[in-house]
């Protein structure tokens, strides 16, 4: 009989394009601690398989669906992503861990898997968000698409509220002091977790 439920807590952090979310969860959580999600999206050059992501073919995550292996998934700038559910299980069986997905994702684990599943939201302006992609991106036409979603991705903040043990956190602050809100909610739910 296979295990329905998760142990310990699984961290999902959220914010629009730019709000530095994956910079920020690499600089929170140990890198064994990542649920690896599956991609159909080209590897770029800097990534390495298994370790950011598991990098399918079209028909291998088809198959991941038909075989309904998947807790979640999602498509984004026309790539599909899911996080499988063995992984999310067997990475949760000794220890927290964390990825960072889009609301739906996260909606889907939830309803899965209930409470365990903890929403942490990194809420930034369009300022922001602008700078740092200009920073970190050459093409002109994706800064153009992720400034135009983040309208969108920012009222994700209002559906997470819903979530009685969601968490937002002010991604306008530096780096360091974004990093150090989210050790806090870390630090928090796990001495919660481990008085029960």
């Amino acid at each position: 009989m296979k295990r329905k439920k998760l142990i310990h807590p699984f961290f999902v952090l959220i914010g629009p394009s730019g709000s530095g979310k994956t910079k920020v969860a690499e600089a929170v959580f140990p890198a064994e601690y990542k649920v690896i999600s599956h991609t159909t999206r080209p590897r770029r050059k800097e990534e390495k398989e298994g370790i950011d992501y598991y990098f399918q073919t079209k028909e291998q995550f088809k198959h991941l669906l038909n075989t309904h292996a998947l807790a979640e998934h999602d498509t984004y700038h026309g790539n599909q992503y899911g996080v499988g559910i063995d992984e999310l299980i067997q990475k949760t069986n000794d220890h927290y861990a964390y990825d960072v997905l889009t609301i739906k994702g996260f909606q889907e684990i939830e309803k899965r898997f209930g409470q365990v599943v903890i929403p942490i939201f990194l809420e930034v302006s369009k300022a922001n968000v602008l700078s740092r992609l200009q920073n970190r991106e050459d093409d002109a036409t994706i800064i153009e698409e992720r400034v135009a979603l983040y309208d969108q991705e920012s009222q994700n903040k209002n559906k997470i509220m819903d979530y009685p043990n969601h968490f937002v956190i002010d991604a306008n602050q530096t780096f360091e002091e974004v990093i150090k809100d989210v050790e806090q909610v870390v630090n928090d739910v796990i001495s919660k977790e481990n008085k029960h």
